[in-house]
């Protein structure tokens, strides 16, 4: 806004007035306008004379925003004139007109004002700044003119009243209360003698230090009042107490015990027992076993482990290797049993010693002496004596195994057979002792246990007895042709000739030559069917698959084919004919498929044995691309499409919002749930900034309350489920808005048919800007009808005829609106006035 503040003390530089210029060689035309100008300008300043735009009191100026508290005022030190205390009234479209007091100025390269305001704040934009016309020193109010009926109410505080200024003559009576009356500020000289009775006494404000000694008598003492709390320590003594309630040794005798009588020490002494008597065996004390003493705890104790030690020790450990880290004797040395549960691992003596690697817990050396040659055998226990040697225990004796110990006890009743039998095992001793048959049998009992284990072919052949002794006697074997016991059907193989024969019932016959075994023959046929007569072709060897043909039914095949392998077949059964079975341990059954190479598999495996399961999975009916497939709990599989978890979207709506301001916007969208975390991400940066606050409206609206720093965000919602999405797009743009820096109003008057820059209008914001008019209403500057004008988009208005075909002064309203690189917009209304000169006018030069 042009006006007094743009004027110079420089009187060759006001070569301009709002715009109108007033240089030598002006056009007459412009003296009217200047004057009106000058008009204009002193009316303004006249209609708030209580403030001036002092800027920096020479001309033009340049002031600019810091924070919301402070301006400066650049290139110029005037800390003299916006001094502290002095009042300012500052204006901006977006701060409005706020009031305050100047708090602090200092100058560096600019002046750095700091404001104390009444309210509200100042924002980021062009401001006007306003100082009060009084300053606080060199002032122009004159002196003893200010009366009490020119004071505000309230107004005259303690600072503003001179030390001793307050005198009696100035307090009304009765006017100083108690509250005015300042602790501990009435002494003794201001009470006047005998002047405080009991009724201006406070309850309790007697204390000790103001009642003289030997004051209170027993008058003064109300009856039941002294309690025990009023009673100091060690106060009560013997003679205060009555004779009666006290009872003496010569009395404790015939004393019947009661609730209101005590002892005297001394007949405590006599009527109870003293633990300082000689009734008492105290720790320490020779141990007497008699009912005429009382021992202690601590000398039970002691008896006790004297007892203890007396017996010796017992201590047992799980094995050979948890052996204590220290002697598990009391008293560090020899006589306590360690008894091993069961030896883990078989241990043989060397030289008498077993010598145990880590067998304490804590991995020492444990040393067995006095084995001799016992073998400490798995599976026995052992019984070994401490010694004075840590980790050397004496061997005591083995103990046997518990389940052999139960199993001789179970046949205890053969046992007691055998006891009972004491002739029979005579009889064998005397065997021992004579013949000796038994020890015979012993030689030779391998032979004797070949046949035992062969009994069934002994049994059989006793069976059979009268077929062997009729083979014996049907085949023999001789140098010549036997010639006695002769029979027809007789064999006899004749060493002599090397011939087998049959007697015919009158001659030996050799039998012809041939194969004597199948195995002779290397091509071997059937000139018929093979009957096997119930018996199995067995021996090593197979039969080709290719010399196989036709069927083989399935009464041939075995009922059970196991472990072996069919390659290259192919397998055909019917409902319920295929099982992998489980090989009835810990293996479950299982079906393998094999890659082209057989070098890899995945295997189909049943459920453990423990899970006690049996079901049948039933494949579905047709494939569905892309879905999975699940079952029904019953077995029977379907294709289900992939579950997809909800996640939030967030509309691609854009927005600006002011940087470093805290701004509630509303962020839509879909399937939001209460509360997710919403986060803002630079899109040039990647730093992500929190929400201040998130407010859930509904599952496609938030209320998100955020402060950025200038630039472009992505938006990120993340549900308290962990699920989030993104904007596609940076749809948040944190900016200041553009704002005009040239006031609203009147921007001069301009001759008609002027050609050249008619103003230049100025603006601002943190990215580029661009002017335009804001045409719809209609536009005004630049249409040829109205002031025939151009709008450059950096603000700078120019025209080759001003008013164009006007002949009279016409006054030209127009709005003007500045576009930031973020599309925000600010508009701002505007004139200009053409003029045409007075005529008989002239020339000033």
């Amino acid at each position: 806004m042009a006006g007094i503040k743009d004027y110079s003390t420089t009187q060759a530089s006001n070569t301009s007035l709002n715009g109108i210029s007033v240089a030598e060689g002006m056009l007459p035309s412009n003296l009217n306008n200047a004057i009106r100008a000058l008009m204009k300008n002193t009316r303004e300043w006249y209609n708030d004379a209580q403030f001036v735009i002092y800027g920096d009191g020479d001309g033009a100026f340049t002031s600019a925003y810091v924070s919301g508290t402070s301006f400066t005022i650049n290139g110029v030190d005037v800390t003299a004139f916006y001094h502290v205390g002095r009042r300012v009234k500052i204006t901006g479209s977006s701060t409005g007109t706020v009031f305050g007091t100047i708090s602090s100025s200092s100058f560096s390269t600019n002046t750095i004002v700091n404001v104390t305001l009444d309210s509200g704040a100042l924002q980021n934009e062009a401001l006007v700044i306003y100082l009060a016309i009084l300053t606080q020193t060199n002032n122009s109010i004159p002196t003893d003119v200010i009366d009490s009926g020119n004071l505000k109410s309230n107004s005259i505080t303690t600072a503003k009243i001179n030390s001793d200024a307050v005198t009696t003559a100035k307090i009304p009576d009765s006017a100083i209360t108690t509250a005015k009356i300042n602790a501990d500020a009435v002494n003794g000289t201001k009470i006047a003698d005998d002047s405080i009775d009991s009724e201006h006494l406070v309850d309790g404000s007697i204390d000790t230090a103001h009642i003289a000694d030997s004051n209170i008598t027993t008058a003064k003492i109300a009856d039941s009042n002294v309690t025990t709390a009023k009673i100091a320590d060690d106060a009560v003594t013997i003679g205060k107490i009555a004779d009666a309630a006290i009872v003496v040794a010569s009395e404790q005798s015939g004393h019947t015990p009661d609730d209101n009588t005590f002892y005297t020490t001394s007949a405590s002494n006599t009527r109870f027992l003293n633990k300082d008597t000689s009734d008492l065996i105290n720790s320490g004390q020779s141990w007497s076993a008699s009912d005429n003493f009382i021992a202690t705890t601590a000398a039970i104790d002691a008896r006790v482990i004297d007892l203890v030690d007396d017996v010796g020790g017992f201590f047992p450990i799980a094995n050979e290797t948890s052996f204590p880290n220290t002697n598990p004797d009391v008293n560090d040395g020899a006589g306590t049993i360690v008894s091993i549960q069961a030896i883990s691992s078989t241990r043989t003596p060397s030289g008498g010693t077993v010598s145990i690697s880590s067998g304490t817990v804590g991995g020492s050396t444990v040393t067995i002496t006095g084995c001799g040659s016992t073998v400490l055998t798995a599976g026995f226990g052992v019984l070994v004596e401490t010694t004075t040697t840590l980790n050397t225990y004496t061997f005591h004796r083995l103990t046997p195994k518990a389940t052999e110990v139960t199993t001789v006890a179970s046949i205890s009743s053969e046992i007691t057979t055998v006891a009972g039998d004491t002739a029979n095992i005579g009889t064998i001793a005397t065997d021992l002792n004579g013949d000796d048959n038994i020890g015979t049998v012993a030689t030779n009992i391998a032979n004797v246990n070949l046949t035992g284990g062969s009994i069934a072919n002994v049994n059989t052949t006793a069976t059979n007895i009268a077929g062997v002794n009729s083979f014996a006697e049907r085949y023999r074997v001789a140098s010549s042709n036997p010639t006695s016991s002769l029979d027809s059907g007789d064999l006899a193989f004749v060493t002599g000739d090397s011939n087998l024969k049959f007697y015919n019932g009158s001659a030996w016959v050799a039998i012809s030559p041939g194969i004597a075994n199948v195995v002779d023959d290397s091509s071997p046929q059937l000139g018929g069917n093979l009957d096997l007569n119930s018996n199995d072709i067995t021996g090593t060897g197979g039969i080709p698959s290719a010399n196989l043909t036709g069927t083989i039914n399935d009464g041939r095949l075995p009922t059970n084919i196991s472990n072996k392998t069919l390659t290259g077949a192919t397998v055909t059964t019917v409902y319920n004919g295929l099982v992998a079975g489980g090989d009835g341990g810990s293996n479950d059954g299982q079906i393998q498929l094999n890659c082209s190479q057989n070098s890899h598999g995945v295997k189909i495996k049943a459920p453990p044995h423990s899970a006690g399961q049996s079901y049948t999975l039933t494949l579905p009916s047709a494939i569905t691309n892309g879905y999975f497939l699940k079952t029904d709990g019953s077995g029977n599989l379907s294709f289900a499409e992939v579950p997809q978890p909800t996640v939030p979207t967030v509309a691609d709506v854009s927005q600006t919002i002011a940087p470093a301001t805290a701004t509630t916007i509303n962020i839509t969208g879909t399937n939001f749930v209460s509360i997710p975390q919403v986060q803002f991400i630079n899109s040039s940066t990647g730093a992500i900034t929190n929400a201040n606050t998130v407010s859930f409206t509904n599952a496609t609206t938030l209320s998100v309350n955020l402060t950025l720093a200038s630039g472009n965000y992505f938006v990120r919602i993340e549900n308290p489920d962990g699920n989030a999405g993104r904007s596609t797009n940076n749809i948040l743009t944190a900016s200041t808005a553009p704002s005009f820096t040239t006031a609203a109003g009147s921007l001069g008057t301009v001759a008609g048919d002027f050609s050249g820059t008619v103003f230049t209008v100025v603006g601002s914001s943190d990215s580029a800007i661009t002017f335009s008019e804001v045409t719809s209403g209609g536009n005004v500057l630049t249409a040829s009808s109205g002031a025939n004008c151009t709008l450059a988009t950096n603000g700078v208005i120019t025209t080759s005829d001003f008013g164009g075909t006007s002949t009279a002064a016409t006054l030209y309203n127009f709005t003007l609106r500045i576009t930031d690189a973020e599309g925000q917009t600010v508009d701002r209304d505007f004139s200009l006035q053409s003029s045409f000169g007075a005529t008989g006018g002239g020339q000033f030069n």
